[in-house]
C-alpha cells in the first residue's frame, strides 16, 4: 500500500536553504568546475534520492550474483555506522564494528568479491585501480554513492520505494529528498522497488508519467522474494518449520513492516521485538532476547525468533551470549529480488551494453 509522504511544511525555508547549496553543488560537477573521475573500468552505481531504505543492499547482491561468474568484481560501500575509521578492505574475519553490517553480509555470500569501505569513494576505487591489471577488479558496484559526484559511473541506477512515492514528496528537513527529482536525469535507470504482487501494468504507465523520464532511461519494477528461514547457528535451511509456527519477529531495520507481513503469512506472529536501524546490539539486548524467547517458550514450546538476513549479521557476533534456547530456535530469513514483468534479462543486457560499451572500446 502507497503511503504519501507528509512534508513538514513549517521546515519548508530550511528545504529551500537545503536545495540551493545542492543545486549549486550539481552545477558546479555538471559544468566541470568540480572535477569527476573517471576509471578505465566500469563502475556501477547503485542509490537513491531519498532518505530511507530502498533496498539497495539486496540490488547490489543482484549485480554481484549476476557479474561475478564472469568478471572479477569489487563492491565500494562507505560502511554505514561502522566504529572504524578510514578505509577498510573486508575479509571474512572483519566483525561489524569494522566494516559495517551491509558490508559484512556482502562478503559472507560472495566471498570471491572483494568489498572495500570508505567514506572516500574515489580513494577506494583508487587503491583498488593501483594494482597489477591482472588482478585489480574488472568491475565496481558502488554502493549508495549516486551523491558522490567525483567519481563519474559508466551506469547510474537510481531505486524508489513504491510506497513513498517521491513524486509526492519535498526536499531535507521538510521531506525526504536528498536532492531534487530533477536529479533523477543523471541516472541511466530507475528501479522501482518493495513492489505488491497486486502492482498492475497500468502502474507502470502512472509511474513512468509522474518521473517525467527522458527517452533513453529505462524503468522497471521489483519486489522482495522471501527465502526459506535458516538457522542462525547451523546455517541450515529449516524447511521443518510448520505453518502456524509461533513466532518472534525481532527486527533492527528501517521499515519492518513488509518483513512482519510475510511472517504473518507463513506462521503465528505473537510479539514483535524492534530496534532501530543498523542497530549495535548489546549484551544487554542479548539478555532481553533471552528473557523473551524464554518466556515464550513457557506458553509454546516450539515458538522460534525470526530475524532478518541484516540483523542477523550483527546478532552473530554475540553467539557466546545466546541462551541454548535462543541458539535452537533463532531464524532468519534471507532475501533476494525479483523483477516483475519479465524485465530481468532486459535490465542485465542495458547494463552491459550502456557500461561496458565504452570500456572495451578504450
Amino acid at each position: 500500500m502507497k503511503h504519501i509522504a507528509r512534508p513538514n511544511y513549517w521546515l519548508t525555508p530550511l528545504a529551500w536553504l537545503y536545495g540551493a547549496v545542492v543545486r549549486l553543488r550539481n552545477f558546479l560537477y555538471d559544468h566541470g568546475v568540480l572535477k569527476q573521475e573517471e576509471y578505465p573500468v566500469p563502475i556501477i552505481c547503485v542509490g537513491n534520492i531519498t532518505v530511507g531504505g530502498t533496498g539497495k543492499t539486496p540490488h547490489v547482491e543482484f549485480l554481484a550474483r549476476h557479474f561475478s561468474p564472469h568478471y572479477r568484481v569489487a563492491v565500494v560501500s562507505r560502511g554505514y555506522k561502522r566504529k572504524s575509521g578510514g578505509m577498510q578492505e573486508a575479509t571474512l574475519q572483519s566483525t561489524v564494528h569494522e566494516i559495517g553490517d551491509e558490508p559484512k553480509q556482502i562478503k559472507q555470500k560472495f566471498p570471491g568479491t572483494r568489498v572495500v569501505v570508505d567514506g572516500n569513494r574515489r580513494r577506494a576505487i583508487c587503491k583498488l585501480m593501483a594494482e597489477h591489471e591482472n588482478t585489480r577488479p574488472e568491475l565496481i558496484l558502488l554502493d549508495d554513492g549516486f551523491q558522490h559526484r567525483s567519481v563519474k559511473p559508466s551506469f547510474s541506477i537510481i531505486l524508489t520505494d513504491y510506497n513513498h512515492p517521491m513524486s509526492c514528496d519535498m526536499l531535507l528537513p521538510a521531506g525526504r529528498l536528498r536532492e531534487p527529482m530533477t536529479a533523477l536525469f543523471r541516472a541511466d535507470c530507475i528501479v522501482v522497488t518493495k513492489c505488491p504482487d497486486s502492482i498492475l501494468p497500468i502502474d507502470r504507465r502512472i509511474y513512468h508519467r509522474d518521473l517525467s523520464l527522458l527517452p533513453h532511461q529505462r524503468l522497471y519494477f521489483t519486489q522482495i522474494e522471501y527465502c526459506s528461514p535458516i538457522s542462525l547457528i547451523s546455517a541450515q535451511a529449516s524447511a521443518e518449520l510448520a505453518l502456524q509456527t509461533v513466532a518472534l519477529a525481532l527486527t533492527g531495520i528501517a521499515k519492518a513492516e513488509p518483513f512482519w507481513e510475510h511472517i504473518r503469512s507463513k506462521y503465528r506472529l505473537v510479539e514483535k521485538l524492534t530496534f532501530a536501524d543498523h542497530h549495535n546490539f548489546t549484551c544487554k539486548d542479548i539478555e532481553e532476547i533471552n528473557h523473551r524467547l524464554h518466556t515464550l517458550l513457557d506458553k509454546h514450546p516450539q515458538a522460534v525468533v525470526m530475524t532478518t538476513e541484516k540483523d542477523a549479521v550483527r546478532l552473530r557476533e554475540f553467539e557466546p551470549y545466546f541462551s541454548d534456547e535462543l541458539r535452537k530456535h533463532l531464524y532468519y530469513i534471507p532475501i533476494r529480488i525479483r523483477f516483475l514483468f519479465d524485465s530481468e534479462s532486459d535490465f542485465c543486457k542495458m547494463i552491459r551494453k550502456t557500461a561496458f560499451k565504452n570500456k572495451s572500446e578504450e
